[in-house]
């Protein structure tokens, strides 16, 4: 049987901890354990040894299991200077937190859980479960995109633990491997490299993401990642004074050009929201979206048919527009009236299709609200 289905049955059948019953074994138990948790009471079976025991019942950190333990030895309690306290050791960073806390199972956990992660948090699977749950869900994340094998990596990681350590509580400092290929569609995605921008490594944006909403990024204006830059980024960032970034694509000589306008974050908002003279057709898509490529024709001819209305086309990829919701779903296709209401279009992908909608000013074919619509998902 593996090792790891032996120490899995053993935690399931055994004790909510193992008990250490002498300084030595909590000793070896620490050694033994990259991260170890540690339970110091007076007595078995009092109310903080059993309150602590609850909270190690079946406790799983999204998939990690932290080894547990506890001990009433004396001797234990004096060489470590805790009496009735939980203790986390590690071997990185501070080396021992005590919880200062009340020993209720969740706020237990949750020390664990935020306690367990490094100052610099190397980017994978397992981290990024622990990244972005409870209660590391309410902090940021400083992201450092970077290359492992470069001669610099080190001296960054060692700034990083330095700078790190100063916001600890509030914002979480992530070393991304640029080189890893699981982590290619995050740099497109969160606009470090993509068809609009082209960053220099070692580059850094700050992330938040809270309440399930997509991820909302804060880019400095100089993203150098130097000691100096860092801690000014984060502290900017902390303090409230650096606002969100938002994609934004160059706007083409010829964006008019065609009966089908091209539509960028530089001309969206004057010429669809800000008074517009008259209404507007657009389709939001994604360069790599099918149903998208095949609609470019009939898009054009909506475009000679409606010569009274805007029709364009805006790349959702590389464009984010500061107060409407971000588009994930491809095509998305919407009539902007100019009274400032818009209609989304789930109808035939058709030229006759979208004309009905256009001359029913939006009712033809109107996506229902709050159901899902047809697309090809980001």
């Amino acid at each position: 049987m593996a090792p790891e289905m032996v120490a899995w049955l053993e935690k399931k059948i055994g004790p909510p901890s193992k008990v250490l019953s002498s300084l030595k074994d909590v000793k070896n138990f620490v050694k033994d354990h990259e991260v170890a948790i540690v339970g110091f009471f007076s007595e078995a079976g009092d109310d903080s040894y059993e309150k602590y025991n609850l909270a190690c019942l079946d406790y799983d950190d999204y998939g990690v299991h932290y080894p547990v333990a506890v001990t009433t030895d004396k001797e234990a309690s004096e060489h470590y200077e805790v009496k009735d306290r939980i203790v986390l050791f590690k071997k990185f960073d501070e080396r021992k937190v005590v919880y200062e806390g009340e020993l209720e199972t969740q706020q237990i956990r949750d020390f664990i859980t935020e306690n367990s992660l490094p100052i610099v948090i190397e980017f994978n699977h397992e981290n990024a479960q622990k990244m972005f749950k409870k209660p590391n869900d309410g902090k940021s994340h400083l992201l450092v995109f970077h290359n492992k094998s470069s001669e610099t990596y080190q001296e960054e990681i060692k700034m990083m633990s330095k700078v790190g350590k100063e916001f600890k509580q509030t914002v979480l400092f992530t070393s991304v491997d640029v080189e890893e290929e699981d982590h290619r569609r995050m740099v497109e995605f969160l606009g470090v490299r993509h068809r609009i921008n082209n960053d220099t490594y070692p580059t850094m944006r700050i992330v938040t993401m809270k309440d399930s909403s997509p991820p909302v990024r804060f880019r400095p204006e100089d993203t150098a990642v130097t000691e100096e830059n860092v801690r000014e980024f984060v502290s900017k960032y902390v303090a409230g004074e650096i606002g969100r970034d938002y994609f934004t694509e160059p706007l083409p000589k010829d964006w008019d050009s065609k009966p089908a306008k091209y539509l960028t974050a530089e001309n969206f908002q004057s010429l669809i929201l800000d008074s517009p003279s008259k209404p507007s057709l657009v389709m939001w898509y994604a360069p790599w979206c099918g149903h998208c490529k095949n609609m470019m024709s009939e898009w054009n001819t909506m475009g000679e048919l409606f010569p009274d209305y805007v029709v364009g086309k805006i790349d959702a990829t590389v464009n984010e527009i500061p107060g409407l919701p971000e588009v994930h779903s491809f095509p998305t296709i919407k009539l902007y009236r100019t009274d400032g209401t818009e209609a989304e279009y789930n109808g035939e992908r058709t030229v006759q299709g979208l004309t009905r909608f256009i001359k029913t000013d939006g009712l033809y074919g109107m996506a229902a609200p709050d159901q899902p619509v047809n697309h090809d998902e980001l």
